[in-house]
């Protein structure tokens, strides 16, 4: 039963580590798609994002620039 807790306590921070790794979006990130436009905005920072998928990058620091 140990070997079986420690094999799921493992596997989750195996998932944390892998969703960190192919995501930059904070907490803050609300992305909500806007159909009529064609595009998805973040409604935190206001950052826009073309695209049928929903994003995967935080584009806060882009926006500013």
């Amino acid at each position: 039963m140990p070997i079986l807790l420690l094999l799921l306590l493992a596997g989750v921070l195996g998932y944390f580590v892998w969703r960190h790794k192919t995501s930059t979006l904070t907490r803050n990130c609300r992305w909500r798609q806007d159909k009529r436009m064609g595009e998805w905005r973040c409604t935190f920072c206001g950052a826009r994002d073309p695209g049928e998928d929903s994003p995967r990058e935080c584009l806060r620091d882009q926006q500013n620039s």
